[in-house]
């Protein structure tokens, strides 16, 4: 078996869909590929994630009231061709933001419901919190906490191979948290086309 660790940006990353490769963790065509697979994230992950989408949320509808404006402006405008080209265009925009916002919105659900049945979610104990406040390898702190929660799952975990893919490199690629992963036995992926092409290849 592998321990594979994921973390805030794996379901980011389905949500928006970024990183295509992550569907085929979350929906396998070849069940037994996966199948030596236990995946692991810490559960503040996912009350993170459903805060990155409500800053999308946020984000999205300061957008679209923009365009909402700008469209109204171009309304008095009607002997310019160029504007109700303009306007036509803006309106089409406002679908289309709407429309990304609701994608976003159902494919995190969906992933964090896949997370409910197939992932296994570590939850925060004191002494990890403690931890982190003393030892900050990451100036973020919640990924800080991120971190420790996986350090102090993988000294519990009985499978040899141990994998943390994330593709928050800013903060968990710097070779001094690679360092730190390898000497707690995790191997660090940031794609996961990458992880993928690495566990077909263990024997």
């Amino acid at each position: 078996m592998i321990t594979l660790y994921i973390e805030t940006n794996f379901f980011i990353d389905f949500a928006k869909n970024q990183d295509q490769k992550t569907e085929k963790l979350v929906y396998p065509q070849d069940p037994e590929a996966t199948a030596i697979l236990n995946i692991a994230t810490p559960a503040i992950c996912c009350m993170e994630s459903l805060s990155v989408l409500e800053s999308e949320r946020n984000r999205s509808n300061r957008f679209g009231d923009n365009l909402k404006n700008e469209v109204k402006k171009l309304k008095g405008d009607v002997n310019s061709q160029y504007s109700r080209e303009i306007k036509q265009c803006l309106e089409q925009a406002l679908i289309k933001n709407n429309e990304r916002i609701n994608e976003i919105n159902t494919r995190l659900f969906d992933v964090l419901e896949w997370a409910t049945n197939n992932v296994e979610l570590t939850q925060l104990k004191p002494d990890i919190l403690n931890t982190s406040l003393e030892n900050e390898f990451i100036a973020d702190p919640t990924d800080n906490l991120i971190l420790h929660c996986i350090l102090d799952h993988a000294k519990t975990s009985a499978n040899e191979q141990k994998v943390f893919l994330s593709g928050n490199h800013t903060d968990f690629g710097t070779p001094e948290i690679k360092q730190i992963l390898r000497e707690a036995g995790i191997r660090y992926f940031i794609k996961t086309g990458d992880f993928l092409g690495w566990s077909r290849s263990q024997p």
